[in-house]
């Protein structure tokens, strides 16, 4: 029942999102002096909707002169100003606007329609923003509202760059799909898989793409990958003619991705080398000489190795999946709710998962990263579970769900803090104040989420207090 709840909503915001992007609005044409450039603006009100916020960064030599590329950020957990800082550094070098939703999150209530709409129509009112380039951005659940925002509204976005994530749903990119892909992945995070599946589907529609490998889990990319994502788009626009052409920016860029491709190979990865070496050609097919790129991609594609690379490749994808199985089953299985024996056979699952994975990762190697990999997947999944079944009040299957997430989590204190919220709601102060002590004790930091609504009936109890003492007056 909560997916078709969930489905009927996302056609609903999918509709009013088709609708007011495509409507197109009246371009600012200065910057309001109360704004401060080259810093991030934790919170902006949007004037139509006051109750819809966003975090902000306009470059330093922002002026009303020329219109400004502006990148609209998505983050799962509607964190705009963490979004804003982890574009901030390239977002200044290259010149972009950036504008990320404090009220979007994960979760069939997640309201992505209304804060992508608020945070438009705000924007394109007192900001010079280019017609022409603008992009949408976001990280796991926020990759996907990026995506199929840009694929609703057709024309209106000129590239996307997910973090994460990619098509929600696992679908396919369409033929006609006409905006450019920047795709970011860490290798060892859970959704590593879908990337794969998206390369081919990618090359099946000829598209514009490049997908980046970065070491890490789930989560945003380092400030490298978006230094290369915003300078990949503005490559995409001198293509495109939407960006004027500077051919020695050019020809650095093929020189230095040139260099980045060879050592690739002499560190013995030749199969990102090759990706390298084929997303060249892509890349700057229309823009200089790319037969050096082209030769060695072809030379690449040929030797054993790479071969060899690829097979494994499809290998620890089918293993994950093999690994997975059993107990995703079982997660979705809380909804109907578990009993106690079950519940305790599902953690204990989950403990060992986290106790293999923990164990190899130091390893770092292609063994350790189909665990990692694994154990992040079932504990995104029991926790997003837990989100939609919270979203829906439904408390006592978010508590199952959030306690086995905190069984298999490298950082269990969030999935406790949920739980403490869900007995909060439930009137359960006793077993609310325990949990709330674990949270904190497991590590758990942030002293303004106990200001809640949900706590408000617990403020004057006596530990509950001690609690929000005790994290105001621990180091952060």
């Amino acid at each position: 029942m909560w997916f078709i709840c969930w489905y009927v909503g996302w056609v609903l915001r999918r509709l009013l999102i088709l609708g007011l992007l495509c409507s197109g609005s009246a371009f600012g044409q200065k910057v309001s002096s109360t704004l401060p450039v080259g810093t991030v603006i934790p919170s902006i009100s949007c004037d139509a909707n006051p109750n819809q916020t966003y975090a902000l960064y306009l470059p330093s030599n922002i002026s009303p002169k020329r219109n400004w590329p502006i990148i609209y950020v998505f983050d799962p957990g509607a964190r705009g100003q963490l979004a804003v800082e982890t574009v901030r550094v390239a977002a200044e070098k290259y010149g972009y606007i950036v504008a990320a939703s404090n009220n979007s999150h994960n979760g069939p209530l997640g309201g992505f329609a209304e804060a992508a709409d608020a945070m438009w129509r705000d924007t394109q009112t007192k900001l010079p923003v280019d017609e022409h380039r603008r992009y949408t951005a976001g990280m796991s659940g926020g990759a996907r509202v990026a995506t199929r925002i840009a694929l609703g509204c057709k024309d209106c976005m000129a590239g996307v760059i997910a973090h994460a994530a990619t098509f929600m749903g696992q679908s396919a990119p369409p033929p006609d799909m006409k905006f450019a892909y920047f795709a970011a992945v860490g290798n060892a995070d859970f959704n590593f898989p879908e990337f794969v599946a998206l390369r081919k589907k990618f090359e099946d529609v000829h598209a514009r793409y490049k997908i980046r490998v970065f070491e890490g889990e789930h989560g945003w990319g380092p400030p490298e990958v978006w230094d290369e994502a915003l300078n990949w788009m503005d490559l995409q626009a001198m293509v495109a003619g939407t960006l004027a052409r500077d051919a020695r920016r050019i020809q650095h860029n093929f020189d230095e991705r040139m260099a980045q491709a060879g050592q690739l190979a002499a560190d013995g990865d030749v199969l990102e080398s090759a990706r390298e070496y084929q997303s060249m050609v892509r890349d700057f097919s229309s823009l200089t000489d790319v037969t050096p790129a082209r030769e060695q991609a072809a030379a690449v594609a040929k030797d054993k190795a790479y071969r060899n690379a690829e097979k494994q490749e499809a290998e620890e994808v089918s293993r994950q999946a093999q690994l997975t199985a059993d107990i995703s089953s079982q997660i979705v299985a809380v909804r109907d709710g578990l009993d106690a024996v079950r519940l305790h056979e599902l953690r204990s699952q989950m403990a060992d998962l986290k106790k293999k994975a923990d164990a190899v990762a130091k390893n770092n190697d292609r063994d350790s990263l189909v665990y990692r990999r694994t154990r992040q997947q079932v504990v995104a999944e029991a926790f997003e579970d837990g989100q939609a079944a919270f979203d829906l009040k439904k408390y006592d299957q978010a508590l199952q769900d959030f306690e086995i997430a905190a069984a298999g989590a490298r950082h269990p204190e969030y999935s406790q803090f949920q739980r403490a919220r869900a007995y909060a709601l439930s009137g359960d102060p006793k077993d609310l104040i325990a949990t709330l002590k674990l949270a904190v004790g497991l590590g758990f930091d942030d002293a303004s989420a106990l200001d809640g609504d949900e706590f408000k009936a617990y403020r004057e109890l006596p530990e509950f207090q001690e609690l929000v003492a005790q994290l105001k007056n621990k180091p952060q």
